[in-house]
């Protein structure tokens, strides 16, 4: 995942948190005292539509957006590494957001899905990063490899000596693989 697109759900991840905090606090304070926010009701046209909202039902869209924004936090974790394993999150996190929040995460979520998925260096340390961490995945499954294959070596060898019999050898085989 490329760091545009990490980027553009995260910040629909916070916008969407944002949005369902100042919903859910706004209610809270006309429930509190209707007339402090009676006076802003003309600067903040958004006041007027919370307030006709219970307090029950914005503590419900409260808790649904909170958990639309984990997940598209938790989709992207580690700079997206697991981002193609979290797609069922991912996925879920964008419908509960669209449903919970305003229209700068929709519209966030709208570009990082045309923003393609591909993984860009930017710079020639993140290339080296890259490379330095291929490597080291590489000379450790080779390692296990060779590992793997000197045991099934030994097990041959105590079989063609009549160590062990074939049936032990399968049982051993098959435990180690």
């Amino acid at each position: 995942m490329n760091k545009t697109k990490r980027n553009l759900i995260i910040a629909a991840g916070v916008i969407n948190l944002i949005d369902i905090i100042s919903g859910l606090a706004l209610v809270i304070l006309y429930r509190i005292n209707p007339s402090w926010l009676q006076n802003y009701a003309d600067y903040v046209g958004y006041v007027i539509n919370v307030t006709n909202f219970n307090l029950v039902y914005q503590l419900i869209m409260f808790l649904a957006g909170l958990i639309g924004s984990i997940f598209l936090f938790f989709a992207v974790r580690e700079n997206g590494k697991y981002y193609r394993n979290s797609r069922g999150i991912y996925v879920a996190g964008i419908i509960i957001v669209i449903l919970t929040g305003g229209i700068v995460p929709w519209i966030l979520l709208l570009i990082s899905a045309f923003t393609p998925d591909i993984i860009i260096n930017n710079s020639r340390e993140e290339f080296r990063q890259a490379t330095e961490e291929s490597q080291r995945e590489e000379v450790f499954h080779n390692a296990e490899y060779e590992e793997k294959k000197r045991r099934i070596d030994e097990l041959k060898a105590l079989r063609d000596s009549g160590a062990i019999t074939e049936e032990e050898y399968k049982e051993k085989l098959f435990e180690l693989l």
